[in-house]
């Protein structure tokens, strides 16, 4: 073998070498490298910055209480007795944001929709079957201290009530209630 054959393999060893050992290198730099918004644990509790959430029940006034449950009783005199059959129904107080209850099905069909308020000139009352195309929808106005009635054409699937004072007053008592049943044949 020559001298110059013997170097030039000399040359491709040194180089294949000092390749080698720079892609080593690098990858032992990289390794050592920690980003902090790179890779989150998907197990760890989020961090919280701004002030803590706010309790989601405030303190009840000793007035209002007396004056809602006072409220309850006179609405459970216009409202009359619970209905056989029965497919949703509930009361609660319509100052402030109102009531709102619901159920996760009722099947197709025609029901008849029994309301009133009491503590309060007015209230409304929405029944929606949102998230279905074609649900249905009713809205009432009720004058308190009187029952009211509708009929609603429902789809199989949730409904929700909500029950509301108009105004942005705060709350003082005023209550609203209904009851949900299935629309009596050929009424």
């Amino acid at each position: 073998m020559s001298l110059s054959k013997s170097l030039h393999r000399g040359r491709h060893w040194m180089r294949g070498t000092a390749l080698l050992l720079a892609m080593a290198g690098t990858a032992a730099g990289l390794a050592g490298c920690e980003y902090p918004d790179d890779v989150t644990d998907p197990t760890a509790a989020p961090t919280r910055t701004g002030r803590p959430a706010r309790s989601l029940s405030p303190p009840v006034d000793p007035g209002v209480a007396t004056a809602e449950q006072r409220n309850l009783d006179d609405l459970g005199a216009v409202l009359g007795t619970r209905p056989d059959g029965l497919v949703l129904g509930g009361t609660g107080g319509i100052g402030g944001s109102g009531f709102r209850y619901s159920t996760a099905a009722v099947p197709k069909g025609t029901y008849t929709l029994t309301a009133a308020c009491t503590g309060a000139p007015n209230a409304f009352l929405t029944v929606s079957q949102d998230g279905l195309r074609g649900g249905g929808r009713a809205e009432m106005n009720l004058d308190c201290g009187a029952a009211a009635t509708t009929r609603v054409d429902l789809r199989a699937g949730p409904v929700q009530i909500q029950g509301f004072r108009p105004g942005a007053d705060p709350a003082a008592g005023e209550v609203a209630g209904f009851w949900l049943v299935p629309a009596a044949p050929g009424s």
